[in-house]
């Protein structure tokens, strides 16, 4: 919706408000006519953030939404009335929709800063009365709100069948209330709710080694989880209105795969990972990878696998022709290459350093996330660094990780230090191999042993990419990995606002690489800066 229709719908608001006494219609018309007099004057400025914004209560058309774990959403305002009293403003009444699929339950709310579970339709405790919630989870035979059908313009018809919503009523202070449960004004709210019911292929034993009733064609079998790789492929196979899997043209929010496209078989290996416990420093555990997010129909999918990706230290990978989140993991190697396999005649590209504009190449990565604790709001997790890899890059290289669907901060850690090791793995290349080679695909891991490019090392590669021909030749693009990438104990947890320093004292096979690359790389007086700096090294070893 333009600026310019945006204040004339808030003008007509605004003289409808008026008209028929209603302070719902004049605020919601201000509202509406400031927003688009500030982008009118000002722009529109950079996109907000699509878990920013979800949080809010968003006014006008929105896109549909699908949310999965355990979220907070601000939800999406149907309609807004006033009736009761003399004048027939007593009370207000808002209904808004939190998601275009059936949700498990709604957990709780907060009423400005203040969170209240929970407990049930009807009256809120503690409010004196003047504050009432009913929660619809989007059932397809769910009856209308008898509210917005007594006192609204709808009818027991408007159900909204397969929508998720609220509705929220509260009534007005009397102005001689000595004690007004709404001394701020109009309450505002957010909604936490566990989202969408997913289709679990492991629950399925029509697939190749799953065991229980769940199947894709009933929903009804479907049950809550945030596990982050069944999530994903929910979002993957669609989100259809009424969940009418079988029907394309319902299709909400999600790609509308199907399982040939998306087979079920390949969730299981993914999910066992997501699943595994790790412990945590203050004892107990969490389960490795999980997820939250709110997902809308308008979203790029590539923006959503990237997101789903971040969320697990994971990569994308097109295995067979799909398209899968592969989470972060240490994996087997798989080939063994010498210089002798690559191809004569072909391309070959091979760095042991990235270039200087490279973020890959980082020392000091700040990951950021979604804190329940600080009323679901972006938060920093402790900053990812080591000293002594900053003072072999010269300065903080930093990187910047938006974590936009994880709410834990031990988990956002795990994915800060994925990407802080990897960041010190900076060899790269490409080349050509022989049919001998042709099964290998993106996410495999292959060692490269070199005396002219890895000076005699074994390095440990991740297939990027790959393009084959019709004589089954195969070009390869690679990144440098290695499995204590992924390595994890409670020790490496750091506390909120920390900065997790790893100050270990640098061995022999440290210093001799670093006295090379001084030697071989620099001009005479970086040779000398870099010989000061590893001699000052070699006098904090024991």
């Amino acid at each position: 919706m333009s600026a310019v229709v945006r204040g004339v719908i808030g003008v007509a608001l605004i003289i409808a408000g008026a008209v028929t006494g209603s302070p719902f219609l004049v605020s919601a018309g201000a509202s509406l006519t400031l927003s688009a007099a500030t982008e009118l004057i000002v722009g529109t400025g950079p996109k907000q953030d699509r878990q920013v914004s979800s949080a809010n209560l968003q006014l006008g058309e929105q896109p549909r939404m699908a949310v999965f774990g355990d979220v907070v959403v601000g939800g999406s305002l149907l309609d807004g009335f006033n009736y009761g009293g003399e004048f027939g403003t007593d009370w207000e009444v808002l209904p808004i929709a939190i998601a275009d699929h059936r949700c498990e339950a709604l957990v709780g709310f907060y009423l400005g800063d203040v969170y209240v579970p929970f407990a049930g339709n009807g009256p809120v405790a503690g409010y004196n009365g003047q504050l009432v919630v009913r929660w619809y989870d989007g059932s397809a035979n769910a009856a209308a709100d008898p509210t917005l059908v007594a006192h609204g313009s709808w009818s027991a018809a408007d159900r909204l069948a397969g929508v998720a919503y609220v509705v929220v009523a509260y009534k007005a202070d009397d102005p001689e209330a000595e004690h007004p449960v709404w001394p701020g004004g109009r309450p505002s709210f957010q909604w936490r709710v566990k989202g969408k019911r997913c289709y679990d292929p492991r629950l399925d034993d029509t697939v190749a080694g799953g065991a229980g009733p769940q199947r894709w064609a009933n929903p009804a079998t479907w049950t809550w989880t945030d596990n982050l790789a069944v999530c994903r492929y929910n979002w993957v196979r669609g989100i259809f209105a009424r969940d009418q899997v079988d029907r394309p043209e319902q299709l909400l929010v999600g790609r509308g795969l199907n399982p040939a496209e998306a087979p079920p078989e390949r969730v299981a290996a993914p999910a066992n990972l997501c699943d595994e416990l790790v412990a945590l420093k203050l004892g107990g555990s969490e389960r490795r990878y999980r997820v939250a997010a709110a997902i809308a129909s308008d979203e790029a999918a590539v923006d959503v696998e990237l997101k789903f990706a971040a969320a697990c230290g994971g990569i994308i990978t097109q295995p067979e022709g799909s398209v899968e989140i592969e989470p972060g993991q240490a994996r087997a190697v798989v080939a063994e290459i010498t210089d002798d396999d690559i191809l004569v005649g072909k391309k070959v590209t091979f760095s042991l350093y990235r270039s200087e504009s490279d973020e890959e190449w980082c020392n000091t990565v700040v990951g950021t996330y979604v804190e329940p604790a600080q009323q679901w709001k972006k938060h920093a997790a402790p900053v990812r660094r080591v000293h002594a890899d900053i003072l072999e890059d010269g300065r903080p290289r930093e990187r910047k990780l938006a974590l936009d669907y994880v709410t834990s901060g031990t988990q956002a850690q795990r994915c800060a230090e994925i990407a802080r090791r990897l960041g010190r793995l900076t060899a790269t290349g490409g080349f050509s191999l022989g049919p001998r080679f042709c099964e290998l695909e993106e996410g495999d891991w292959i060692a490269y042993t070199s005396a002219r490019r890895t000076r005699g090392q074994r390095l440990i590669f991740r297939i990027e990419a790959y393009q084959g021909d019709a004589s089954w030749q195969t070009a390869f693009t690679l990144r440098q990995v290695a499995p204590e990438v992924y390595a994890w104990n409670p020790g490496d947890e750091g506390t909120d606002g920390a900065v997790v320093v790893q100050q270990a004292a640098p061995d022999d096979a440290y210093l001799d690489t670093f006295a090379s690359r001084a030697s071989s790389q620099g001009n005479a007086a970086e040779i000398n800066d870099l010989r000061q700096r590893v001699h000052a090294l070699e006098e904090q070893q024991p």
